[in-house]
């Protein structure tokens, strides 16, 4: 007899049931079709921000759902199917961050450079230059940690769903995050102190 501790549960419920019953009833065009309108454009910004903009984001979004019809029929619901799609542009992700290190070395910046006149008022640091700070701000992150905060904040996952996408405890995963958001706000504040 095997212990009900040792078997992963399955998933009660999933939101994409609909996606899963069309794969089942052999509609893999439809059920694929369907993911990526769902899920498409969240993973294609997971994936942007997490190669820090590098232009193979378009071919790392194509890769994540050609796996994802690949595999489908074979999915397990161990997970819900966003989690598992997540899993895999986590590893799609991680692979061409190590592609591209073996290819170029990136320094990351260390001082924004910003003009001499740059405006006083707190009002001027608008959204567009707050965005482009946290950008750099996340790109100086560790690549599995700039994944974690990226998975919890911008997609929403729970920490229990992040481990099932990236194969860790979940308290791994809160002890990484807590500990970068600290150095993300001293990152962001020291770069927009010149702006305010």
């Amino acid at each position: 007899m095997v212990s009900a501790a040792f078997v992963a549960p399955l998933m009660a419920e999933d939101p994409d049931e609909d996606i899963l019953q069309l794969t089942a009833a052999g509609k893999r065009d439809e059920a694929i079709s369907l993911l990526m309108k769902r899920h498409g454009e969240g993973l294609y910004r997971y994936v942007t921000v997490a190669l820090r903009g590098r232009g193979n984001a378009d071919d790392v979004h194509q890769r994540v759902f050609i796996e994802a019809d690949r595999d489908l029929r074979r999915f397990a619901r161990r997970s819900t199917l966003r989690t598992w799609l997540y899993g895999i542009a986590r590893h799609r992700v991680l692979d061409a961050i190590k592609a591209d290190k073996r290819h170029e070395r990136v320094e990351p910046i260390d001082e924004l450079e910003l003009p001499e006149d740059s405006p006083a008022p707190p009002e001027q640091l608008d959204d567009v230059r707050l965005q482009q700070v946290l950008a750099m701000c996340l790109d100086r992150l560790g690549d599995h940690v700039r994944v974690a905060v990226l998975l919890r904040y911008q997609q929403g996952f729970s920490y229990e769903d992040m481990a099932r996408v990236c194969n860790e405890k979940a308290g791994t995963l809160q002890a990484r995050v807590t500990r970068a958001l600290p150095a993300l706000r001293e990152c962001i504040e020291r770069r927009t102190k010149h702006a305010v």
